[in-house]
């Protein structure tokens, strides 16, 4: 008898069985009694009759709660488990019960149908209950779509259980009456359970029964709900029954086959179950973890590469047969290639599109598609990979997948024109973001082919890229340029009168170059090499502008210009714009070596002539000032005076004031100008021989004064941070010469200064020792001789130490100086002449020598002569 006939709460006499802790316990029956057995088979015949399906359920509920009570314990159960069961609430649980229980009822004497078997086909059955229903209504429901339930069911049973259900229930006696009936034979009933309970189960074996073939409409269910391995099943089982040959040509009656089924059938199911595969692959890329239905898309596959390679044996081993066969028209399904493609499509479907990004943000959506690919990848390295089999190769599916995808967009990037930052962050993203921190990142987590990645843009499209960011750039450089350097020179007129010392042009023209230099470089070698090559041109070709503007500059101010303070603070301002954009020359040349030096030779020629003349611009301003006090230097008032050096000190101190808003290196150019030609015209002074020493004390005398001003210089110079040294030793070396007495000596101080400045020439030792007032001929030639076998030897002087090349000596001085020396030694004489005479007593001594005025005077005439 099926449990749960009689409810305990609904039965009037349930007061007489005794309860423990809520639960009914029902005592043990005595089975002796033949009578009482007899009347429960009569009463079990009566209720087999009025309920035909109670065999049915009790072997259903036999297989949930098992058979019999072999340990003879009472049974047990809660009133509130037994009052709450209804058969209703178990019908999902107890499916394949219900399928086996509804086989023994509709097909009890059928033998079992094996799937793609046509020899097991079962016999014939009544034709309402054993055929399949076609397909209608099927395009409806492959129609709507975004019907999906948020909480799937994992399965369904098979069969339409809803409809034979209720017309089971209409056949079925009420469960009120079958209560009623069955309290007449209470205790019969008892007794027959205690029996079942004592007695020995013997294990029997099961019947097979034949299962009810599903509808199309319920095998779509089973997609919809997503059982697709067991939808597969039936699909599978539907496309075989279809590749039979007509019913009339077996020795089946017709009326076992449905005639309405068709291939047309088999494949909306199977487009019905891709498209529920595919989603689950797509979806398993934003969920937490694959879930279950991923794993059934696995099986799904596996199952149909299966079903297509036993198809291609049979076809390869097919030979003719007498009844033709009917072929499916989709065979090989090849579902894992399809997973490939479905795997791209979610891929292109989960990438963000460049649909909403404006020009010049490239860099920001390349940022984004990085992100995505990224996450996308990683999730599909923790949820998916494990999931599928090893000859799946399934990462590398989705690497690839995403790369196509990726590839796609970038192309579609390329075709239309684009900015010049969207081109450096194109270029960017090509040589070095992609490989390094998408491909990289992933590589670290599992291994990848790289060798079948295809390349992300190709090579024809990088190429057209660089060639469009080098004309964009040599067309916005030339532009830009001239047009900055225009604003310049308009501001020039507009604030002479205020003092600035810095311009903003070298700014200007750095930061715009600065940007291409430095996003080409970023992307490679190559192509920064190209942008500098370009930058630099253009470049050179700008700095050619500015020399020329500013020589016009100057040009403008001399001739018309008060050239006040304002101009002074100009010409810095222009000088100090050449550091900076030497240094720039020097990048672009460093960023392309062989291919810029020209280049960069002619740039940086234009900015040491904007240098060299703003130098020289002002130290003739300076020399204005000073120029009037070299005339008071080295003449007989200045043996006792230093106004002059002092005058000359402070006007140098107070122009550096304004000189040193100068940045360097011009500023050392300026300074080592001003120290070189001070020095020059200090030598100028010494050289014009406004001074002849007649004495040794005289010598003396000149000589020390010159080495104090020679020290003089040499702080003031130290103090501008001066960087000629070599020109401190210059009076020093002179001043050693005059004072030096023996002809050795003296022969070695002029070569030491013959060998420090190359440039000297013999007329200005000639002219030093006129000075020095050395006559005798014999000392002078030797000392001279020196000076001409150096100038033998240094034929190549060094131009940056030439010093004495600026200081012409004339004849005039030769003329003035023995004019000196000639009333000198005139007056000398004169007055030995008329000296008073020694007495006569020493008159008869030998001869007088010849007094040394006279010997002076012949050596003169001597030098006279030669000269």
């Amino acid at each position: 008898m099926p449990i749960l006939k009689k409810l305990p709460g609904r039965s009037k006499s349930c007061q007489e069985f005794p309860r423990v802790n809520g639960e009914l316990i029902l005592p043990r029956l005595d089975l002796n009694d033949l009578n009482d057995l007899k009347e429960l088979n009569d009463l079990k015949e009566q209720n087999r009759n009025l309920n035909p399906f109670e065999d049915e359920e009790n072997e259903v509920n036999a297989e949930r709660h098992g058979a019999g009570n072999p340990k003879g314990k009472p049974l047990r159960g809660t009133l509130e488990r037994i009052c709450g069961v209804s058969p209703l609430k178990t019908l999902g649980k107890l499916g394949k019960g219900l399928r086996i229980s509804g086989r023994s009822v509709w097909g009890n004497n059928s033998p079992y149908y094996t799937p793609g078997n046509s020899n097991s086909l079962p016999p014939e059955r009544e034709k309402s209950k054993g055929l399949r229903r076609s397909s209608e209504g099927i395009m409806t429901l492959l129609r709507i779509t975004g019907r999906r339930k948020e909480e799937r069911r994992e399965s369904l049973p098979s069969g339409n259980l809803s409809t034979d259900g209720e017309a089971e229930a209409s056949r079925r006696p009420s469960f009120l009456r079958m209560v009623s009936l069955g309290k007449l034979k209470r205790e019969s009933m008892s007794d027959k359970a205690s029996q079942e309970a004592e007695e020995d189960i013997e294990d029997e074996e099961p019947v097979v029964k034949t299962r009810e073939p599903l509808s199309v409409l319920e095998i779509l269910q089973l997609v919809n709900s997503r059982d697709l391995l067991l939808a597969d099943t039936h699909i599978q089982e539907l496309e075989r029954e279809c590749e039979l040959p007509p019913p009339s040509m077996t020795a089946f009656p017709s009326s076992t086959f449905d005639d309405s089924l068709s291939s047309n059938d088999v494949e909306l199911l199977y487009e019905a179950l891709q498209r529920e595969m595919w989603d689950v692959v797509r979806e398993s890329l934003r969920q937490p973890s694959a879930g279950p239905n991923l794993g059934l898309v696995v099986l799904v596959i596996q199952q149909e590469e299966h079903a297509d390679a036993t198809w291609a044996l049979r076809e390869e081993n097919k030979q003719d047969e007498e009844a033709p066969r009917i072929q499916p028209g989709q065979r090989p399904r090849q579902l894992k290639v399809k997973w490939r493609q479905a795997v791209m499509e979610a891929a292109d479907w989960s990438l963000p599109n460049q649909a909403d990004t404006q020009a010049g943000q490239l860099a920001s959506y390349l940022e984004r598609l990085r992100s995505r690919m990224v996450d996308d990848l990683d999730a599909a390295r923790r949820n998916a990979v494990s999931i599928y089999p090893e000859e799946f190769a399934s990462f590398q599916v989705y690497v690839d997948s995403y790369h196509r995808a990726v590839a796609k967009r970038l192309r579609t990037i390329t075709s239309g024109p684009l900015q010049i930052t969207d081109v450096y962050s194109l270029l960017d993203w090509f040589y070095n973001i992609y490989s390094r921190d998408v491909l990289g990142t992933i590589g670290t987590t599992a291994p990848i082919n790289y060798a079948v990645l295809e390349p992300i843009l190709p090579q024809d499209t990088v190429e057209r890229l660089e060639q469009d960011c080098i004309s964009i750039v040599r067309e916005n450089v030339t532009t830009e340029l001239i047009r900055v350097l225009d604003e310049e020179e308009r501001r020039w007129a507009q604030t002479l009168h205020i003092e600035e010392y810095q311009s903003h042009l070298a700014r200007s023209v750095i930061q715009r170059l600065k940007v291409d230099l430095d996003r080409s470089t970023s992307v490679n070698q190559l192509l920064g090499a190209r942008v500098a090559r370009c930058s630099l041109v253009g470049l050179a070709d700008f700095l050619y502008s500015f020399q020329r503007k500013v020589e016009m500059f100057h040009e403008t101010q001399a001739e018309f210009g008060n050239r006040g303070d304002g101009y002074v603070s100009r010409t810095i301002a222009l000088v100090n714009c050449c550091p900076p954009l030497r240094s720039l020359v020097e990048r672009c040349r460093q960023c392309d070596p062989q291919g810029s030096e020209e280049t960069a030779q002619r740039a940086n020629c234009s900015l040491d002539r904007i240098i060299n003349q703003s130098v020289r611009v002002l130290t003739d301003r300076l020399f204005e000032h000073i120029r009037p006090f070299f005339d008071k230097l080295i003449k007989r008032k200045w043996l006792n005076n230093t106004e002059a050096i002092e005058a000359i000190e402070a006007n140098i101190k107070q122009h550096f004031k304004k000189f040193r808003r100068m940045d360097p290196p011009p500023y050392q150019t300026l300074v080592g100008e001003v120290h070189r030609r001070v020095l020059v015209e200090y030598v100028r002074a010494i050289m014009r021989g406004r001074v002849i020493c007649t004495s040794s004390k005289m010598r003396k005398r000149m000589a020390f004064r010159l080495q104090d001003e020679a020290k003089q210089l040499k702080g003031l110079f130290k103090d501008l941070e001066s960087t000629s040294s070599w020109l401190d030793s210059i009076v020093c070396h002179l001043a050693d010469i005059i004072l030096l007495e023996d002809t050795p000596s003296i022969q070695m101080e002029v070569a030491v200064l013959v060998k420090e400045f190359p440039d000297i020439r013999k007329k200005h030792v000639s002219t030093l020792l006129n000075i020095r007032g050395m006559m005798r001929q014999a000392e002078r030639q030797e000392i001279l001789n020196i000076v001409k076998d150096f100038e033998c030897r240094s034929a190549l002087m060094c131009r940056d130490r030439a010093l004495f090349s600026d200081i012409p000596i004339t004849s005039e001085v030769h003329c003035i100086s023995l004019g000196i020396l000639r009333l000198a030694m005139t007056v000398s004489n004169w007055f030995s002449e008329h000296r008073p005479r020694r007495s006569s007593g020493k008159r008869g001594r030998g001869p007088m020598p010849q007094p040394a005025e006279d010997q002076n005077m012949e050596d003169a005439n001597k030098y006279q002569r030669e000269d």
